[in-house]
């Protein structure tokens, strides 16, 4: 087994996240683990190579708005903020397809073919996979069973808040 661990780890972490978008795409439950993952992936390949990683920045974007949704509930501001965070690391994975014959020559004296091929692949489906969640997230409605059970409570809060207004206004 001379290759590299990541090579089999690519399809794992891609299949597992898929899963996760199909699985969980109306709470959006998967977007935390699955950035979560990507950003230490990020981190281990900065230590490691010692040479900068652009995921550490977008997938860091990613649990920012994860944590801002888990804090104020499913509304606009994080539904805009997952969404573009998403995008953010859409975009970073399409950079490798997009400059590949440059990043192909630079691995050539270092990687297999297989793992060139594995890491080509993986970039691709993560690229689709973010502009699918991010699609996804677009898609999750504020005013459906869809969102937060917190936002929900807090909802239901507000709504009773109102009426219990209108009720001593009439009064």
């Amino acid at each position: 087994m001379g290759e590299p661990f990541g090579t089999f780890l690519m399809p794992i972490y891609a299949i597992l996240s898929w899963y996760g978008l199909i699985a969980h795409g109306k709470s959006g439950a998967y977007v935390l683990p699955v950035a979560l993952v990507g950003w230490v992936w990020a981190l281990i390949n900065i230590i490691v190579r010692k040479s900068f990683d652009l995921g550490i920045v977008t997938f860091f974007l990613v649990l920012l708005a994860s944590a801002y949704e888990k804090k104020c509930g499913f509304s606009k501001g994080p539904k805009v903020a997952l969404c573009v965070s998403s995008i953010a690391v859409a975009a970073n994975f399409a950079l490798v397809p997009i400059l590949w014959s440059d990043i192909q020559t630079d691995l050539a004296n270092t990687r297999s073919d297989l793992w060139q091929t594995m890491f080509w692949w993986y970039c691709v489906t993560f690229s689709v996979y973010w502009v699918c969640a991010s699609i996804r997230t677009y898609f999750r409605g504020e005013n459906t069973i869809e969102y937060s059970r917190e936002q929900r409570s807090t909802d239901e809060i507000e709504r009773l808040s109102d009426e219990d207004i209108s009720q001593e206004n009439e009064n």
